[in-house]
């Protein structure tokens, strides 16, 4: 485990930008296994849980976090799920020295044995938030100044009562434009995920307050991601008379968690999926063929003399001929296939809705223009390359005897000569 400077002198150069990407973020990193053990751990990390434990504790992460979750042991063992989030945005409080120090906690498992914690420095965002919920006079004084947050009130049939010039900052309405309509309307009529107001109001009436997450929509068309806090708003007898709503653009941080989603999902230097997203799309689509009886197409493709590519021009020359064949994917390909990096030089396109003529028909596409591209050197020489491809189309068989297929006329066409495609029998 290195809580300082990540080495890489070990990882292989596919690794390096990923690595390099989690030394720089703002957050903190820990990649721990199911024991607790820390893998893993960017600056940042180190830092935030050194200011709450002591040194001897970073190598064990239930010990690190143990004066603020200590029940994370537990939690993570009673996760049955092989990946997804055991703890998602928990707000932990904890002393350090003589300030309160407020982290946000995300945990999810990334595969077995493979977990990552997310740590973020939230207390001043906390300190905040607390005051906007002391009164409700404090929360006008400041409506004007906030910059970050919209804040306005509603009746208790949801429609907007006050509007002000931090709610126009943060997404562009006019008050002439919102005032005596539906709160609905800041929200993308076309999102599936587009909350109920009526229940909205329903919930935080009963409970005091309630906080959603999802897309707003702006004056102009565009959408922010925001955290919604609506609150009830009592009378001196305790009789709720409206809301408030305290909406905060978190745009930024959604993009950050959607690339740590997709670093699950994609190779870091090419770009294509990686091989455990493509075991779940083999998955789906063998389903969807259980369902509708619609083919599908898997090719195995293999760069011909890949070796002697890295041999004779180096590996940052066969890193680029790698990521050259994906972009020459992905330009032939229709928007529905898929490629996944199957290992090292081999890929792996999902076809759907393909039989074994249109299968045939795209890999020969490919190839040839594989066969048409010139990469160049690092020296500036241009190297071209080759593809074999095996070809085969789904017959209700099982994703591992697809694979088995399509390899086995991987295997004749780079027996046969190379640079050819076969289809699987």
């Amino acid at each position: 485990m290195n809580s300082g400077n990540f080495s890489t002198s070990s990882v292989m150069p596919a690794m390096e930008d990923l690595l390099q990407f989690l030394y720089l973020m703002p957050v903190g990193v820990v990649k721990f296994s199911a024991d607790g053990a820390v893998d893993m751990m960017n600056p940042v990390a180190s830092a935030l849980l050194a200011s709450i434990t002591t040194a001897d504790t970073l190598l064990d992460i239930y010990s690190a976090l143990a004066p603020i979750a200590p029940d994370l042991r537990q939690r993570v063992a009673r996760f049955s799920g092989p990946a997804g989030t055991i703890v998602e945005q928990q707000w932990l409080r904890a002393l350090a020295g003589e300030q309160e120090l407020v982290l946000s906690l995300t945990v999810n498992q990334i595969k077995h044995n493979v977990y990552m914690a997310v740590l973020t420095d939230v207390s001043r965002l906390s300190k905040q938030e607390e005051k906007l919920y002391v009164d409700r006079k404090k929360f006008f004084a400041i409506f004007d100044n906030v910059r970050d947050y919209a804040i306005y009130t509603i009746t208790m049939d949801g429609l907007i009562e006050e509007w002000n010039q931090s709610v126009q900052r943060y997404a562009g309405w006019l008050a002439a434009d919102v005032e005596g309509r539906s709160m609905s309307l800041l929200h993308p009529p076309d999102d599936p995920d587009r909350p109920r107001i009526d229940l909205l109001l329903a919930e935080a009436q009963r409970i005091g307050s309630t906080e959603i997450e999802g897309w707003v929509l702006k004056r102009d068309g565009s959408r922010l991601w925001a955290n919604s806090v609506v609150t009830a708003l009592p009378d001196e007898s305790g009789t709720v008379r409206g809301f408030v709503v305290v909406s905060r653009d978190i745009t930024e941080r959604k993009g950050l968690e959607d690339k740590m989603k997709l670093l699950a999902t994609v190779d870091s230097l090419t770009g294509a999926y990686n091989r455990r997203k493509g075991d779940t799309l083999l998955i789906a689509e063998a389903s969807r063929h259980a369902r509708n009886g619609r083919p599908f197409a898997v090719l195995m493709l293999d760069i011909d003399h890949f070796k002697a590519i890295n041999d004779g021009f180096g590996h940052t020359a066969g890193d680029s001929v790698l990521c050259a064949f994906v972009r020459i994917c992905k330009n032939t390909l229709r928007s529905i296939d898929m490629v996944v990096r199957w290992g090292g030089e081999e890929f792996l396109l999902v076809l759907p809705d393909t039989d074994a003529s249109e299968a045939m028909s795209t890999a020969e596409r490919v190839r040839a223009a594989a066969s048409d591209m010139e990469v160049a050197s690092p020296e500036g020489s241009p190297i071209r390359f080759t593809i074999s491809i095996g070809v085969a189309v789904s017959t209700g068989d099982s994703p591992s005897d697809l694979l088995s297929r399509s390899d086995s006329a991987l295997y004749a066409a780079k027996t046969g000569g190379r640079n050819r495609v076969i289809l699987a029998s």
